[in-house]
């Protein structure tokens, strides 16, 4: 099992960059992973930031 960093969980969820991507996507999908609160919260203040410029 591994801890999931802020970076990983948007790489997968944004599918910016190719190959960064394409790696987190294999290691969120082919790993147990923990999702710390903190790291959420991080996750959820890039998205906020990121969607909110299209308004």
């Amino acid at each position: 099992m591994a801890i999931a960093d802020g970076n990983i969980i948007l790489r997968y969820l944004l599918n910016d960059h190719e190959k960064l991507s394409n790696k987190a996507e294999e290691i969120l999908e082919n790993n147990k992973i923990i999702l710390l609160f903190p790291v959420a919260c991080e996750v959820v203040f890039v998205l906020q930031k990121v969607y909110s410029s299209f308004n």
